[in-house]
């Protein structure tokens, strides 16, 4: 079950971080930059939806100014399309626009392990997406919406 984490430049520091941090608990995660290599959109999405195709779970790391950003929508929409467990990261205290409030937003380290433990609970309870994915499978749909509730909870109460 791969995890793709998304991040422009200037998240970088943050990307490594949460890569090493699901490195050390064996989990296998691809980071990928965008938004500042000089692709085109349409060259930008269509990488955009293999590297969501290769992955199991999808955490994008949210710019500052995370309403303005194209390729976080486009990469979105190839999530939920594609019935991906979505999670973002944002550092600090910024306010997200309303359209996130459906998935999980991380804003700190300590919101990692959450995930972390999010994701092998998944293991355990044999709700984890294989790859490649049956198209249209409603199961996948529920265990997406709930690893998404769940992950949320969790970060609401702290455990």
């Amino acid at each position: 079950m791969p995890v793709l984490i998304s991040y422009r430049h200037e998240e970088r520091l943050d990307a490594f971080i949460l890569n090493e941090r699901l490195l050390l608990e064996g989990i296998t995660a691809q980071l990928v930059e965008f938004g500042g290599n000089g692709q085109t959109r349409e060259d930008a999405h269509g990488s955009a939806c293999q590297h969501i195709n290769d992955a199991t779970h999808w955490i994008g790391l949210l710019p500052a100014e995370a309403g303005d950003d194209w390729w976080t929508a486009g990469l979105l929409e190839a999530a939920v399309t594609a019935n991906r467990r979505v999670s973002f990261y944002r550092g600090g205290g910024c306010e997200l626009p309303e359209h996130f409030g459906r998935w999980p937003v991380m804003r700190e380290r300590a919101h990692i392990d959450l995930f972390v433990r999010a994701y092998h609970d998944e293991c355990t309870f044999q709700r984890a997406m294989t790859l490649p994915a049956e198209p249209g499978s409603g199961v996948d749909q529920d265990n997406a919406d709930f690893f998404h509730a769940d992950l949320k909870s969790k970060i609401r109460r702290g455990f």
